[in-house]
């Protein structure tokens, strides 16, 4: 656990704020945060006061948003919100992304748009800083609000539930009680504002997008790899596809990165001796991947925009406005463009995906001869292995957001981006799978070749891997050893 402190104040909190809360970072509320929630919440007991109907707070909601609460119901009512919304089902989500999530909806609260009290933002503060961490399954949410994940939350700081202690899983007042807490009782309407809030498509958005910013850099390093394996068998591996010439010439960003670290990778380099005998240009999935890892590069950036745009807004239904002093029904809960963001990352994944298959496929068939002969150390048909999952990263690929149906009479259209977000880590994964069977590939090459890579990053990696290969352990194990090897 890091000893890091986020406090969230006036500025908006960042995608690397949700980041190093999940990591393990402390919580704090500075004091412009708890004047913005207080002057929400006083908004809130206003409109208690004048008794207008308001949508969650003394009305029910979805297809009854017109049928009253009296006053003698509302506390109650806020028990029988959370009790009716927790319906998640699978997996429990794992303790970064709960911790995630937690921060991603505590948030949202010192945004002053949700309109609880300081003591129900504190007890989230609390949360966190006594490392409690909710099951929350990972199926429900459609992705118009986390409901079902924020519903387990807020059952366990109000004494339900059920919560991971070291491990182990108890009782959430047992829990809260362990780490010296109280169970909080909802005010009216908090049980509607602890639901409102994409937090888990937001907060383990975050985990999952910084993750493959990291990881983008090493698979560039994999194909710097794979350019040296080829040059070793042949004139292959033309290095001007890399060059900033050509990456200046279009003036991508993404493309600009990637080809940086791939000539990063070769600096020093046999493949840019200048009387080196070498073909004209490579094939497509070999010279483009500055075009191709930079699209995902890019997609990644906006799909962080997206999200640092959602942890700053105000996505509460009703908005508690504090301007105007009004509660205010409207639609910032609908995820559309972070759903869409995840969408298109996973589309720039199976680009990757594909160019990685091919070249994995010429290796491989580079490798036909010293396979025939007994001479390599890698499976065959690890390349079998990389076009199953090609064509699972191609299916994941397709659109998930399209797939809502209509839930009631009023909850007509949602944005599936848990979904789209969980095909996403799925995708990632794979692409992880195919850069490590790419880099086995490779080192066996260079092995046949009786060669060594002599860039300055390609080197680093040959060695990790070409230890891993020499563990002699099962495809299935390798595979996982090297992904952790080039990561």
């Amino acid at each position: 656990m890091t000893a890091e402190i986020v406090t969230l104040g006036a500025d908006a909190p960042t995608t690397a704020d949700l980041v190093a809360i999940a990591d393990g970072a402390r919580v704090e509320i500075g004091p412009d945060a708890r004047q913005a929630i207080e002057a929400s919440r006083a908004v809130v007991e206003a409109a208690i006061a004048d008794g207008l109907p308001v949508y969650g707070l003394n009305t029910r909601l979805g297809a009854g948003r017109d049928d009253r609460v009296g006053d003698d119901e509302l506390l109650d009512y806020q028990r029988l919100v959370i009790a009716n919304h927790r319906g998640g089902v699978g997996e429990a989500l794992g303790e970064r992304q709960v911790r995630a999530l937690i921060a991603a909806r505590l948030s949202g609260f010192t945004r002053g748009g949700a309109g609880v009290r300081i003591e129900l933002a504190q007890a989230y503060a609390d949360l966190l800083n006594a490392n409690i961490h909710p099951v929350v399954p990972a199926r429900g949410s459609v992705g118009a609000a986390d409901l079902t994940h924020l519903a387990e939350v807020a059952a366990v700081l109000t004494g339900g539930g059920r919560a991971f202690i070291d491990g182990v899983v108890v009782p959430g007042e047992e829990a809260l009680t362990a780490a010296g807490l109280e169970p909080i009782v909802l005010a009216p309407h908090e049980g509607l504002a602890v639901l409102s809030s994409n937090a888990y498509s937001v907060g383990a958005g975050a985990l999952v997008l910084s993750a493959l910013a990291r990881r983008v850099d090493a698979w560039d390093s994999v194909v710097a790899l794979t350019l040296e394996a080829v040059g070793s068998a042949g004139p292959a591996g033309n290095l001007t596809a890399f060059s900033a010439e050509i990456a200046d010439a279009r003036g991508g960003a993404g493309q600009r990165s990637s080809a940086g670290v791939i000539r990063a990778a070769l600096l020093g380099s046999a493949l840019a001796a200048s009387d080196r005998s070498v073909t004209v240009q490579d094939p497509i999935a070999f010279r483009t991947v500055p075009q191709i890892h930079g699209a995902l590069r890019e997609a990644l950036d906006h799909g962080v925009h997206e999200i640092d745009l959602e942890v700053a807004a105000r996505s509460d239904n009703p908005l508690v406005d504090v301007g105007t002093g009004r509660m205010i029904s409207g639609g910032n809960f609908q995820a559309i463009p972070l759903a869409l963001a995840l969408e298109n990352i996973r589309l720039a994944l199976a680009h990757v995906a594909s160019a990685s298959e091919r070249r994995i496929s010429a290796l491989s068939g580079a490798l036909t001869t010293a396979r025939r002969e007994g001479r390599t150390r890698v499976p065959g048909l690890l390349a079998y292995s990389a076009a199953a999952a090609l064509a699972e990263v191609r299916q994941l690929a397709a659109p998930a957001t399209l797939g809502v149906t209509t839930l009631s009479g009023v909850e007509d259209h949602a944005s599936l981006a848990p979904l789209a977000l969980q095909l996403l880590e799925r995708s990632a994964a794979l692409v992880d799978e195919l850069a490590a069977i790419e880099a086995l590939h490779a080192v066996d090459l260079l092995r046949v070749t009786d060669a060594r890579p002599t860039g300055a990053g390609t080197g680093p990696i040959f060695a990790g891997v070409d230890e891993a290969v020499a563990a002699g352990i099962p495809a299935a194990d390798l595979v996982p050893l090297v992904v952790a090897t080039i990561r």
